[in-house]
Order: structure tokens, then sequence, then C-alpha cells
């Protein structure tokens, strides 16, 4: 069974003009205020190490993917149960590290395309990222602030877009950081991945192609995921600052203008960092 839930949002994002005069001049005022828009989110977990732990945390605390309007929980390598729901498990082949001296390879981190691959033919074949504007794949160890992300997507999504048709296919790039002297460009890193449901949609229908075309068994999925979409012409907005990823520009928990901080392995040390973000913002007193 797949890990899903449903909550409502309440957020909304809230715009009053005051015009104050004397004499003869009359003073008016209006509100408008519109529903921000909602997201279904998700996790795929390994089921030893340090995540099962760590996911059951979030669980117990209502924290990262488990605060979004919908959510799904997967896992390779069998089925893990979190609190009241088990993962779906997803079944592909086992990943190996790249190594960047071999040609095509494009990251040191794990090879782990095909299993996103998977994963996302079992989320596109429900209806879930349909019924959200946003779709977001959230790793285990980013400490992820779901109420932020809506806010800071407000502009390129409205909330009140009836229409689904109608919304932009956009997603969400997090890195412009270089190395090795190579130009700056804006990139997708997986800690956090954010997709349009129209987005969505043409991967849905033209993702094939991807797996086809693209020479993807020395990617990463989130490099995978970044190719793909600009093959399909979907537009990547800069989202360098919602993120604090010290595989790229690191911010202190502290920030409360990031929408994700990572990497956090430690169930200790994440819990520490989601305190002390949510205590910066006024939402908890900080620990003594």
């Amino acid at each position: 069974t797949t890990a899903t839930a449903t909550t409502t949002s309440t957020a909304t994002a809230t715009a009053t003009l005051t015009t104050t005069t004397t004499g003869t001049v009359t003073t008016s005022t209006f509100t408008t205020s519109t529903r921000l828009a909602t997201l279904f989110c998700f996790e795929v977990m390994r089921i030893s190490g340090f995540e099962p732990q760590l996911v059951r945390g979030q669980w117990k605390n209502a924290a990262s993917i488990f605060a979004c309007e919908e959510f799904s929980l997967y896992s390779h390598g069998g089925v893990v149960t979190v609190g009241s729901i088990s993962t779906q498990e997803i079944t592909a082949d086992e990943i190996t590290k790249g190594n960047l001296k071999q040609k095509g390879t494009t990251t040191n981190s794990w090879l782990n395309t095909r299993i996103f691959q998977v994963t996302w033919e079992h989320v596109l074949a429900g209806d879930k990222w349909w019924n959200h504007a946003w779709t977001v794949k959230v790793d285990p160890d980013a400490v992820f602030f779901p109420h932020r992300l809506r806010d800071r997507l407000k502009d390129f999504y409205p909330g009140g877009i009836k229409v689904r048709e109608d919304g932009p296919a956009l997603f969400v790039g997090n890195c412009n950081r270089s190395w090795g002297g190579e130009p700056t460009t804006l990139k997708l890193f997986g800690s956090m991945e954010v997709f349009s449901r129209n987005a969505m949609g043409m991967y849905k229908a033209m993702g094939q192609r991807c797996i086809d075309e693209l020479d993807w068994k020395g990617w990463g999925e989130d490099y995978f995921m970044q190719r793909c979409l600009k093959l399909l012409q979907v537009r990547m907005l800069d989202g360098v600052d919602f993120v604090g990823d010290n595989r790229c520009y690191g911010a202190p928990c502290r920030d409360t203008s990031k929408v994700v901080f990572h990497a956090y392995k430690d169930v200790q040390r994440y819990f520490d960092c989601w305190g002390e973000s949510r205590a910066a913002e006024g939402l908890v007193k900080a620990s003594p």
C-alpha cells in the first residue's frame, strides 16, 4: 500500500491596501486573500542505515513531507514501517557510486537514476501529483519546511488557478555553483526537487524519450531530470536561494529564508536543525 495522507492547507497570501486622507478625500480599504498552491511530496528511502530512524522521527513530529497536503513514501530493497504506514517498495537493480574517472559519469555519489525512473512511474500512475500544483521530491536527510516552499512558489503558480491545464510547466533549479573552471549554470540538486503539475504531465507523456535518447547510466537521478526536462523544453526557475545545501551553498539553520537544509544524516543533528529553524521563525521557543 502506498503511504499517503491528506491534510488541509489553510495558508493564505494576503495583500491589504489602505488609503487615509482628511477633509473631502474618501478613505478606502480593500483586502484580498489567495489560497497558496498545494504540495504533493514524497521520499525514497533505504531500508537500512540511518534513513528509517530519521523518517520515523519526521513522521512523529509531522515534519518534512508529512507536513505537505499529501505525501507518499517509497523504499528500495524492501518494505519499511513508518508509524502507521508502510512504504511502497521500488524494485530496481542495486546501485553503486559513480567514478568520475569513467567517461560519461557525472557524479561520485549514487548512480540512482534507474531507481527514480521506476519511482516516477509509480508516482505518475496515481493521481496525487495531479491533485496539487506542485510535486516535491525530498531526500530523507533534508530538513524541509513545506510552508516556506508554498510561500516562495505563490508568484509562479497562484493557488487560485482553477483550470489545471492553464498552469505553467516549470521546475526549480537550486544550485549555480561551478567547479573546476566550468561555466556558471543553474542546476538541479537532489536534496529538494520541485516540479509543477504540467511539468509532471510533460514527463508522463514524453519521459520515455529521455530514457531512450539520453546517456544517463553514469548520472545521478537529479541530473537526469534536469537534462530530461531541458530536452522537453520545460522552463527552469532560479531557486538557488531556496536551499542551504552543503554540496552547493550552505546556510545556518536559523536562516528562515531557506526552504530546506541539507545534509543531516544524524537524527539528533537533524532535529536540532529543525528545532533551531522553527525557533528562529517564532514557531517554537528555543531550547535552553
